[in-house]
Protein backbone atom coordinates (compact mmCIF):
# COMPACT_ATOMS: atom_id res chain seq x y z
CA UNK A 1 0.00 0.00 0.00
CA UNK A 2 2.96 2.49 0.98
CA UNK A 3 4.26 1.62 -2.47
CA UNK A 4 0.84 2.78 -4.11
CA UNK A 5 1.02 6.28 -2.11
CA UNK A 6 4.54 6.74 -3.17
CA UNK A 7 3.55 5.95 -6.87
CA UNK A 8 0.38 8.21 -6.66
CA UNK A 9 2.53 11.43 -4.84
CA UNK A 10 4.74 11.16 -7.73
CA UNK A 11 2.26 11.49 -10.45
CA UNK A 12 0.92 14.62 -8.79
CA UNK A 13 4.08 15.96 -9.04
CA UNK A 14 5.18 14.98 -12.35
CA UNK A 15 1.99 16.19 -13.31
CA UNK A 16 2.06 19.34 -11.41
CA UNK A 17 5.94 20.14 -12.40
CA UNK A 18 5.17 19.62 -16.13
CA UNK A 19 2.38 22.08 -15.94
CA UNK A 20 4.73 24.45 -14.14
CA UNK A 21 6.94 23.77 -17.01
CA UNK A 22 4.57 23.95 -19.93
CA UNK A 23 2.32 27.17 -18.46
CA UNK A 24 5.90 29.29 -18.06
CA UNK A 25 8.49 27.97 -21.04
CA UNK A 26 7.06 30.99 -23.49
CA UNK A 27 7.69 33.95 -21.23
CA UNK A 28 10.93 32.08 -20.12
CA UNK A 29 12.39 31.59 -23.22
CA UNK A 30 11.40 35.13 -24.03
CA UNK A 31 13.92 36.31 -21.14
CA UNK A 32 16.63 34.33 -21.93
CA UNK A 33 16.47 34.93 -26.01
CA UNK A 34 15.73 31.54 -26.67
CA UNK A 35 12.35 29.96 -28.90
CA UNK A 36 10.51 27.86 -26.81
CA UNK A 37 11.19 24.60 -28.40
CA UNK A 38 14.96 25.47 -27.51
CA UNK A 39 14.29 25.94 -23.73
CA UNK A 40 12.35 23.22 -23.55
CA UNK A 41 14.94 20.66 -25.36
CA UNK A 42 17.82 22.44 -22.95
CA UNK A 43 16.17 22.64 -19.87
CA UNK A 44 14.03 19.04 -20.11
CA UNK A 45 13.00 18.07 -23.83
CA UNK A 46 9.22 17.62 -25.05
CA UNK A 47 8.52 14.39 -22.63
CA UNK A 48 10.89 15.40 -19.58
CA UNK A 49 8.58 13.51 -17.00
CA UNK A 50 9.16 10.08 -18.86
CA UNK A 51 13.06 10.52 -19.52
CA UNK A 52 13.76 11.85 -16.01
CA UNK A 53 11.32 9.04 -14.23
CA UNK A 54 13.59 6.53 -16.89
CA UNK A 55 16.94 7.79 -15.82
CA UNK A 56 16.01 7.69 -12.29
CA UNK A 57 14.76 3.96 -12.39
CA UNK A 58 18.23 2.52 -14.14
CA UNK A 59 20.33 5.17 -11.76
CA UNK A 60 18.97 2.71 -9.36
CA UNK A 61 19.43 -0.45 -10.35
CA UNK A 62 16.09 -1.21 -12.01
CA UNK A 63 16.54 -1.56 -15.59
CA UNK A 64 13.24 -3.17 -16.30
CA UNK A 65 11.66 -0.19 -14.76
CA UNK A 66 12.78 2.20 -16.98
CA UNK A 67 12.37 0.27 -20.00
CA UNK A 68 9.08 -0.51 -18.83
CA UNK A 69 7.98 3.24 -17.84
CA UNK A 70 9.43 4.12 -21.26
CA UNK A 71 7.54 1.94 -23.79
CA UNK A 72 4.70 1.53 -21.29
CA UNK A 73 4.10 5.47 -21.32
CA UNK A 74 3.69 4.51 -25.04
CA UNK A 75 1.03 2.10 -24.82
CA UNK A 76 -0.95 4.37 -22.32
CA UNK A 77 -0.68 7.40 -25.01
CA UNK A 78 -1.50 5.13 -27.81
CA UNK A 79 -4.19 2.96 -26.24
CA UNK A 80 -5.78 5.33 -23.22
CA UNK A 81 -4.95 8.83 -23.94
CA UNK A 82 -5.54 8.69 -28.07
CA UNK A 83 -8.73 6.35 -27.61
CA UNK A 84 -9.78 9.22 -25.35
CA UNK A 85 -9.01 11.80 -27.92
CA UNK A 86 -10.90 10.14 -30.11
CA UNK A 87 -14.33 9.26 -27.98
CA UNK A 88 -14.10 12.97 -26.80
CA UNK A 89 -14.28 14.24 -30.65
CA UNK A 90 -13.89 13.20 -34.29
CA UNK A 91 -10.29 13.37 -34.62
CA UNK A 92 -9.08 15.91 -38.03
CA UNK A 93 -5.87 13.61 -38.71
CA UNK A 94 -4.53 16.09 -41.46
CA UNK A 95 -1.37 15.09 -43.53
CA UNK A 96 0.84 16.57 -40.72
CA UNK A 97 -0.25 14.37 -38.46
CA UNK A 98 -0.39 10.99 -40.59
CA UNK A 99 3.70 12.34 -40.93
CA UNK A 100 3.90 12.54 -36.98
CA UNK A 101 2.26 8.66 -36.88
CA UNK A 102 4.41 7.36 -39.30
CA UNK A 103 8.03 9.14 -37.79
CA UNK A 104 6.51 7.63 -34.33
CA UNK A 105 6.04 4.15 -35.95
CA UNK A 106 9.38 4.40 -37.47
CA UNK A 107 10.73 5.30 -33.70
CA UNK A 108 8.98 2.32 -32.46
CA UNK A 109 10.57 -0.01 -34.62
CA UNK A 110 13.82 1.29 -33.69
CA UNK A 111 12.85 0.80 -30.27
CA UNK A 112 12.05 -2.98 -30.75
CA UNK A 113 15.03 -3.90 -32.76
CA UNK A 114 17.44 -2.19 -29.94
CA UNK A 115 15.65 -4.00 -27.41
CA UNK A 116 15.47 -7.22 -29.42
CA UNK A 117 18.70 -8.91 -27.75
CA UNK A 118 17.85 -7.89 -24.26
CA UNK A 119 20.67 -5.72 -23.78
CA UNK A 120 20.59 -1.55 -24.50
CA UNK A 121 24.15 0.10 -24.10
CA UNK A 122 25.33 3.04 -23.69
CA UNK A 123 26.26 3.58 -27.11
CA UNK A 124 22.84 2.45 -28.62
CA UNK A 125 22.00 5.29 -26.21
CA UNK A 126 23.69 7.70 -27.43
CA UNK A 127 22.12 6.58 -30.85
CA UNK A 128 18.52 6.80 -30.14
CA UNK A 129 19.38 10.53 -28.33
CA UNK A 130 21.08 12.19 -31.74
CA UNK A 131 18.46 9.86 -33.51
CA UNK A 132 15.50 12.30 -32.18
CA UNK A 133 17.57 15.40 -32.38
CA UNK A 134 17.81 14.98 -35.98
CA UNK A 135 14.09 13.96 -36.62
CA UNK A 136 13.11 16.89 -34.80
CA UNK A 137 16.12 18.88 -37.35
CA UNK A 138 14.14 17.41 -40.18
CA UNK A 139 10.71 18.39 -39.03
CA UNK A 140 11.71 22.46 -38.08
CA UNK A 141 13.07 21.94 -41.81
CA UNK A 142 10.36 20.42 -43.56
CA UNK A 143 7.49 22.53 -41.84
CA UNK A 144 9.51 25.38 -41.20
CA UNK A 145 8.36 25.50 -37.46
CA UNK A 146 9.41 23.96 -34.24
CA UNK A 147 6.81 20.50 -33.81
CA UNK A 148 4.42 20.12 -32.15
CA UNK A 149 5.28 17.28 -29.06
CA UNK A 150 4.67 16.85 -25.84
CA UNK A 151 4.69 19.51 -23.40
CA UNK A 152 5.52 22.46 -26.50
CA UNK A 153 1.84 20.68 -27.29
CA UNK A 154 0.42 21.84 -23.73
CA UNK A 155 2.42 25.08 -24.16
CA UNK A 156 0.38 25.71 -27.55
CA UNK A 157 -2.46 25.16 -25.37
CA UNK A 158 -1.19 27.65 -22.62
CA UNK A 159 -1.05 30.05 -25.29
CA UNK A 160 -4.30 29.82 -26.31
CA UNK A 161 -6.02 30.21 -22.76
CA UNK A 162 -4.23 33.96 -22.89
CA UNK A 163 -6.37 34.51 -26.55
CA UNK A 164 -3.28 33.57 -28.92
CA UNK A 165 -1.24 36.74 -27.63
CA UNK A 166 1.87 36.65 -26.32
CA UNK A 167 2.56 38.73 -23.79
CA UNK A 168 4.54 42.46 -24.53
CA UNK A 169 6.70 41.91 -21.36
CA UNK A 170 7.33 38.37 -20.44
CA UNK A 171 6.78 37.16 -16.86
CA UNK A 172 8.88 38.30 -14.14
CA UNK A 173 9.68 34.88 -12.74
CA UNK A 174 8.69 33.03 -15.87
CA UNK A 175 12.42 31.25 -16.11
CA UNK A 176 11.98 30.64 -11.95
CA UNK A 177 8.70 28.79 -12.41
CA UNK A 178 10.25 26.56 -15.56
CA UNK A 179 12.94 25.43 -13.54
CA UNK A 180 10.52 24.77 -10.66
CA UNK A 181 8.90 22.52 -12.56
CA UNK A 182 12.13 20.46 -13.65
CA UNK A 183 12.67 20.17 -9.90
CA UNK A 184 9.41 19.17 -9.36
CA UNK A 185 9.12 16.38 -12.10
CA UNK A 186 12.29 15.26 -10.65
CA UNK A 187 11.15 14.95 -7.45
CA UNK A 188 8.13 12.92 -8.44
CA UNK A 189 10.09 10.99 -10.77
CA UNK A 190 12.06 9.71 -7.74
CA UNK A 191 8.56 9.07 -5.91
CA UNK A 192 7.19 7.32 -8.43
CA UNK A 193 10.31 4.98 -8.86
CA UNK A 194 10.49 4.64 -5.30
CA UNK A 195 6.83 3.51 -5.28
CA UNK A 196 7.64 1.53 -8.05
CA UNK A 197 10.23 -0.43 -5.95
CA UNK A 198 8.10 -0.78 -3.39
CA UNK A 199 5.34 -2.73 -5.06
CA UNK A 200 7.82 -4.85 -6.80
CA UNK A 201 9.52 -5.81 -3.51
CA UNK A 202 6.39 -5.76 -1.15
CA UNK A 203 3.65 -7.50 -3.13
CA UNK A 204 6.07 -9.58 -5.33
CA UNK A 205 5.70 -7.87 -8.85
CA UNK A 206 7.57 -7.73 -11.91
CA UNK A 207 9.83 -4.91 -12.22
CA UNK A 208 8.55 -5.59 -16.26
CA UNK A 209 4.61 -5.23 -15.11
CA UNK A 210 5.08 -2.21 -12.55
CA UNK A 211 7.06 -0.68 -15.34
CA UNK A 212 4.47 -1.51 -18.30
CA UNK A 213 1.23 -0.59 -16.39
CA UNK A 214 1.37 1.31 -13.00
CA UNK A 215 4.54 3.32 -13.28
CA UNK A 216 3.68 4.29 -17.00
CA UNK A 217 0.47 5.42 -15.92
CA UNK A 218 1.41 7.27 -13.32
CA UNK A 219 4.30 9.18 -15.87
CA UNK A 220 2.18 9.73 -18.47
CA UNK A 221 -0.55 10.99 -16.85
CA UNK A 222 0.26 14.35 -18.42
CA UNK A 223 -1.08 13.17 -21.90
CA UNK A 224 -4.55 12.02 -20.68
CA UNK A 225 -4.64 16.27 -19.02
CA UNK A 226 -3.43 17.41 -22.68
CA UNK A 227 -6.45 15.60 -24.14
CA UNK A 228 -9.10 17.00 -21.70
CA UNK A 229 -7.34 20.49 -22.35
CA UNK A 230 -7.69 20.24 -26.44
CA UNK A 231 -10.97 18.66 -26.57
CA UNK A 232 -11.86 21.93 -24.19
CA UNK A 233 -10.16 24.14 -26.56
CA UNK A 234 -11.49 22.12 -29.44
CA UNK A 235 -8.09 22.17 -31.09
CA UNK A 236 -7.89 17.86 -31.03
CA UNK A 237 -5.33 17.92 -33.66
CA UNK A 238 -2.61 19.81 -30.90
CA UNK A 239 -3.43 16.84 -29.07
CA UNK A 240 -3.05 14.25 -31.54
CA UNK A 241 0.36 15.77 -32.57
CA UNK A 242 1.10 15.89 -29.03
CA UNK A 243 0.91 12.58 -28.35
CA UNK A 244 2.32 10.70 -31.56
CA UNK A 245 5.24 13.19 -30.95
CA UNK A 246 5.31 11.97 -27.61
CA UNK A 247 5.35 8.46 -28.36
CA UNK A 248 8.79 9.04 -30.83
CA UNK A 249 10.17 10.90 -27.63
CA UNK A 250 9.88 8.04 -25.25
CA UNK A 251 11.07 5.05 -27.97
CA UNK A 252 14.41 7.65 -28.37
CA UNK A 253 15.36 9.79 -25.96
CA UNK A 254 13.39 7.81 -22.57
CA UNK A 255 15.10 4.99 -23.54
CA UNK A 256 18.28 6.77 -24.88
CA UNK A 257 18.23 8.60 -21.56
CA UNK A 258 18.30 5.30 -18.87
CA UNK A 259 20.98 3.41 -21.29
CA UNK A 260 22.95 6.67 -20.99
CA UNK A 261 22.69 6.53 -16.99
CA UNK A 262 23.63 2.70 -17.16
CA UNK A 263 23.58 0.10 -19.31
CA UNK A 264 20.02 -1.62 -19.17
CA UNK A 265 20.63 -5.71 -19.26
CA UNK A 266 17.70 -7.94 -18.58
CA UNK A 267 15.13 -6.12 -20.52
CA UNK A 268 14.24 -8.55 -23.91
CA UNK A 269 11.28 -10.27 -22.13
CA UNK A 270 8.48 -11.55 -24.36
CA UNK A 271 5.69 -9.47 -22.38
CA UNK A 272 8.13 -6.26 -23.03
CA UNK A 273 9.05 -7.11 -26.49
CA UNK A 274 4.91 -7.72 -27.25
CA UNK A 275 4.34 -4.33 -26.31
CA UNK A 276 7.07 -2.45 -28.29
CA UNK A 277 5.95 -4.58 -31.26
CA UNK A 278 2.50 -3.24 -30.53
CA UNK A 279 3.67 0.30 -30.12
CA UNK A 280 4.95 0.54 -33.45
CA UNK A 281 2.59 -0.39 -35.45
CA UNK A 282 -0.12 1.02 -33.20
CA UNK A 283 0.58 5.00 -34.54
CA UNK A 284 -0.96 3.79 -37.77
CA UNK A 285 -4.37 3.20 -36.18
CA UNK A 286 -4.52 7.44 -36.91
CA UNK A 287 -4.86 6.97 -40.54
CA UNK A 288 -8.30 4.75 -40.04
CA UNK A 289 -9.37 6.68 -36.82
CA UNK A 290 -9.90 10.00 -39.08
CA UNK A 291 -11.79 8.59 -41.56
CA UNK A 292 -15.37 9.83 -39.95
CA UNK A 293 -16.27 11.13 -36.57
CA UNK A 294 -17.90 7.57 -36.58
CA UNK A 295 -15.39 5.56 -37.04
CA UNK A 296 -13.15 7.95 -34.63
CA UNK A 297 -15.71 7.42 -31.47
CA UNK A 298 -15.69 3.69 -32.34
CA UNK A 299 -12.03 2.86 -32.59
CA UNK A 300 -11.13 5.07 -29.90
CA UNK A 301 -13.54 2.77 -27.33
CA UNK A 302 -11.68 0.20 -28.94
CA UNK A 303 -8.49 1.35 -28.24
CA UNK A 304 -9.30 2.53 -24.35
CA UNK A 305 -11.33 -0.70 -24.20
CA UNK A 306 -7.75 -2.68 -25.12
CA UNK A 307 -5.87 -1.02 -22.42
CA UNK A 308 -7.60 -2.12 -19.70
CA UNK A 309 -8.12 -5.33 -21.09
CA UNK A 310 -4.29 -5.38 -21.27
CA UNK A 311 -3.51 -3.82 -17.61
CA UNK A 312 -4.08 -6.89 -15.72
CA UNK A 313 -2.13 -9.70 -18.65
CA UNK A 314 1.45 -7.11 -18.25
CA UNK A 315 1.16 -6.44 -14.42
CA UNK A 316 1.53 -10.56 -13.70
Amino acid sequence: MTGLLWLALGATMLVGGAELFAENVASAARRVGLTALALGVLLAGAEPEEALTAGIASGRGHPQLAVGDAIGANFVILTLALGLAAVLSALPVSRRVRRYAGGAALAGLVALGVLADGRVGRGEGAALVGAYALAVCWVWWRERTPPTIGEMAESELAERDRGGEDDPEPRRFALALTLSGVVLMVLGGWLAVTGAEGLVTGLGLDGTGVGLTLLALATSAEMLALVVAATRHRVAEVAVAGLVGAVAYNATVSLGVGALVAPLSGVGGPRLLLVASGCALLPLTLFALGRSGAASRWGGGALVAAYLAAVPLLLV
